[in-house]
């Protein structure tokens, strides 16, 4: 009965891909454990002896996917247009980070610690900026933020009919072009009135 155990490293990450897949396709409610433990070759018990609940590993889930962002794209609050411009061509290259998070607003409307801690960070830099004059200050800075992110998944979460009217060469470039213009007109610092 010697050997070695069999690698619980490899077990998990096997498993966080394929609730990303699975959470991405079809949301907490829509996915199956036994779908994810299939396609990771791993047991359904491990599943939650490596992170619980589904509900814990779909926010586990999507806390990682959100923290991969935050890592990939520099975030400089006096210049949130090309922070858009950044987090939406990474976006489209990771459209399951977008899905997730779409489904995470949907299906589980509380804060997760880790994404909190995220965009506290954040929010705190466009407070910043606001009070250095580079950023608009009479919107709050979360509410800046959300609208800035919004922003960023727009073209995305259009309707489809909408979209169609927009297709061709040069669309995805246009999109991004679009988005770093409508976020450099929101965060713009308005003329003094007189």
């Amino acid at each position: 009965m010697g050997g070695m155990p069999p690698d619980a490293t490899a077990t998990k990450q096997r498993l966080l891909q394929a609730a990303v897949d699975e959470f991405a396709r079809f949301g907490l409610a829509g996915a199956r454990v036994d779908r994810i433990a299939e396609a990771a070759a791993a047991n359904k018990r491990s599943i939650y002896v490596h992170f619980g609940t589904k509900e814990e590993l779909f926010d586990r889930v999507v806390a990682d996917g959100l923290l991969q962002l935050a890592e990939a794209v520099r975030f400089d609050a006096t210049d949130l247009p090309r922070y858009a411009g950044e987090l939406w061509e990474l976006l489209e290259h990771r459209p399951h980070v977008r899905r997730l998070t779409l489904w995470s607003s949907l299906e589980r409307p509380q804060p997760v610690d880790a994404e909190v801690e995220v965009y506290r960070t954040k929010v705190g830099a466009v407070e910043e900026a606001q009070a250095a004059g580079a950023v608009r200050a009479d919107i709050p800075a979360p509410q800046l933020l959300a609208m800035v992110l919004a922003l960023v998944i727009s073209w995305d979460t259009a309707s489809w009919s909408l979209k169609a009217l927009h297709t061709g060469p040069g669309a995805a470039e246009q999109a991004r072009a679009g988005i770093e213009a409508a976020v450099a007109g929101l965060v713009r610092v308005p003329p003094a009135a007189s």
